[in-house]
């Protein structure tokens, strides 16, 4: 197998250690840079006896393949060095809007790139079940809830996944996820027939657990997902980049690396 030759964007975060921590268990994967944001007092340390560097341009160019756990502007920093570059890109970051993920459609012309709001086997798996339960539930006389829990650290609300998930029972139906709920977190939980409501809540060091419960006067069906460890999603981003090995260039998710769409 082609060895994988990688950096990883965010390396100093929860996900990039996790990230560096699992890709030991891969032999044909060998971390070559570790990058971080300029003012992070991680700059110029060692993690696995590479040293943090704030130059991606310099640093990509020893890689052929990226992962990228940061923040939006940040990841397009990345985007458009991978694009220029020529390099395959992983791309794990939430909170991105719909302007920003346009610029990532377009780098995908130029070179791979796998984009994400969550690198979960799982969760992947859920939102293809939601699809498809939604096509057989969803209506008038249905209230469906997006249940989404983090741990107190996380800042984007809903959730990529949370979004990933009310977009998936929109697809079910083919309709505009904008018609059918507001798209703001809810502290309080809500059934509104017709309605989708995303109930956010932030609380100790919960990983991630995610649900979408589809409710009628008859019966509720949950469709649930509970992540133990961050290493499912560092794991699925190491799928991913695997996958990408043979690819020159194109936009892809998750369905598409484990070939359930």
């Amino acid at each position: 197998m082609k060895k994988i030759k990688l950096a990883v964007v965010g390396s100093a975060g929860r996900m990039g250690q996790q990230i560096i921590k699992e890709i030991q268990k891969f032999k044909s994967i060998n971390l070559i840079a570790a990058i971080e944001k300029k003012n992070s007092p991680s700059i110029n340390k060692n993690i696995k006896k590479i040293k943090i560097t704030s130059d991606k341009e310099t640093a990509f160019r020893k890689a052929n393949t990226i992962i990228d756990f940061s923040l939006p502007n940040s990841t397009l920093e990345t985007v458009k060095y991978a694009a220029k570059l020529k390099k395959k890109l992983v791309i794990g970051t939430t909170g991105l809007n719909t302007n920003q993920v346009s610029k990532i459609k377009s780098a995908s012309k130029k070179t791979a790139i796998v984009f994400a709001p969550n690198m979960s086997i799982g969760i992947n798996l859920l939102v293809e079940l939601v699809s498809q339960a939604s096509n057989v539930l969803f209506n008038n006389d249905t209230s469906v809830e997006v249940l989404d829990i983090h741990h107190k650290y996380k800042k984007d609300a809903p959730s990529g996944t949370a979004l990933e998930l009310g977009a998936a029972v929109a697809k079910g139906k083919n309709f505009n996820l904008k018609n059918k709920s507001t798209i703001k977190p809810n502290k309080i939980r809500k059934k509104q027939l017709g309605k989708i409501n995303f109930y956010c809540k932030r609380q100790g060091n919960i990983v991630g657990n995610h649900s979408v419960i589809f409710t009628n006067n008859g019966e509720e069906i949950e469709l649930k997902h509970k992540g133990f460890s961050r290493s499912i999603y560092a794991l699925g981003a190491i799928k991913a980049a695997l996958w990408l090995i043979d690819k020159k260039k194109g936009f892809f998710n998750m369905s598409n690396v484990l070939g359930i769409n």
